[in-house]
This record gives structure tokens, C-alpha cells and sequence, in this order.
């Protein structure tokens, strides 16, 4: 028996330095990748955006009373919800500015004591809304209209759709008379930025870190195998 033999390899170190900074990088690389392709699938969030009201009239007709309503033009800005962790509450909400308020016209039968409210309602599919229902604000002599809402993503693994209602209610003693739909949309979900650089950005870098992370591997294998001879 080779008693010097076996002492030599009782002494040899399961891994070389150059075998654990490899190991250790490819581990560090692939990590990265891990927490990128999490956070990728888990943060939807509805993307910011303008859109433009176009004016219109509806006729409004209610015992011998009839009316126009002049719906004027303006924009609709839905801002981007509040950044947050997952699972927590998100604050979102949608700004309506019309070029003047709206107004009764062409009446007819004498000027009707009716009201003209704005309401806006919007839903998360996969996401728990608060409030549910749809939230009123009364148009007279106004021209600008802010609604907020909250919501929590119950299905955080996947991009959710987002729908948006902005609608014009004349009532008469709290019974609608007329609703008509000022603008109806769906808008996009984006992926929140993380550390408040884009998506795009760390997608590049994870799949840098991919490649690097193979390429650590290889070699720390290619080391070991040649270690061990």
C-alpha cells in the first residue's frame, strides 16, 4: 500500500480557490437571473396614459320635457398607481378635464330640474378594487374631476386586464333618466420599474448574467474534472 499516496490525497482540499470563485460566481450570476425572472412575473401594474374625450351631444326627454346635452371635448389621464411591494396596496387614480361643463341646450317644455353627474368606474381582473362600485361626482358648473381608487393584485404571476368607464348620469329625484357613455377603454399593464430603471433593462442584464453565469459553470466543471486526475 502507498501510505504517501493516501496521505497526499487525504490532504487535498475538496476545492480548489480557483474552483470556488468560479462556483461561487456562477452561483451569484444564476441568483440574479432568479430574482429578475421573479420580479418580472409578479408586479403588473396599469401604465399611465392620456386619452382624448370627444364632445357629443345626447338627447334627454323625461315626461313633456325634453333637452340636449351638450358634452364638451377634453382629455382623460390615468395616472400610475403608487409603487409598492407586492401584495400591498396600490393607489391609483384617473383625472377628467373637460374644455368647459356640461350644459343643458334646446330645451324644450321649460328648463327641467334634472342633474347631470359624472361616475367612473374601473376593474382589475385579478385584483381586489376598493370601491367596487362606480364613483359619483356631481357636474354642475365643473369641468375637472379627479377619482381615487386602491387595489391588490390577487393574482401576482401574471399580467391582468384593466378596464376604465367615464359616463354622464342625469337623474330626477334620484332616478336616472339618461346614461350615456362619455369614453369606454381598456388600458395596458406595464411591469413596475425596479429601482426606477425599466424592465427592458434588467431583462438585458439577466440574460448577461445567464450567459456569464453557463460560462462560470463550464469552466469551474473543465477545473474540477482536471483537478481530480
Amino acid at each position: 500500500m502507498n501510505t504517501k499516496t493516501d496521505k497526499n490525497t487525504q490532504n487535498k482540499p475538496s476545492f480548489t480557490a480557483g474552483e470556488i470563485i468560479l462556483l461561487s460566481a456562477a452561483i451569484l450570476f444564476f441568483l440574479f437571473v432568479f430574482v429578475i425572472a421573479g420580479w418580472f412575473g409578479s408586479t403588473y401594474l396599469p401604465a399611465g396614459q392620456t386619452s382624448a374625450i370627444h364632445s357629443g351631444e345626447l338627447e334627454v326627454a323625461a315626461g313633456n320635457q325634453k333637452c340636449t346635452l351638450k358634452i364638451p371635448s377634453g382629455t382623460l389621464k390615468i395616472n400610475r398607481p403608487s409603487k409598492g411591494a407586492v401584495g400591498a396596496k396600490y393607489k391609483f387614480s384617473a383625472d377628467a378635464a373637460l374644455d368647459e361643463p356640461l350644459r343643458f341646450v334646446n330645451c324644450e317644455g321649460g328648463i327641467p330640474n334634472w342633474t347631470i353627474n359624472i361616475e367612473a368606474q374601473t376593474t382589475f381582473v385579478g385584483a381586489e378594487v376598493k370601491p367596487f362600485d362606480v364613483i359619483r361626482e356631481p357636474a354642475f358648473d365643473r369641468d375637472h374631476f379627479s377619482f381615487n381608487w386602491t387595489f391588490v393584485p390577487e393574482e401576482p404571476v401574471s399580467p391582468y386586464q384593466s378596464h376604465f368607464w367615464l359616463r354622464a348620469i342625469i337623474t330626477q329625484q334620484d332616478q336616472t333618466i339618461e346614461n350615456w357613455n362619455i369614453l369606454v377603454r381598456d388600458f395596458p399593464m406595464e411591469n413596475e420599474a425596479l429601482f426606477g430603471l425599466p424592465a427592458i433593462f434588467w431583462l438585458i442584464g439577466a440574460a448577461l448574467a445567464l450567459i456569464f453565469g453557463s460560462l462560470f459553470l463550464v469552466l469551474f466543471l473543465q477545473k474540477r474534472q482536471k483537478n481530480s486526475k
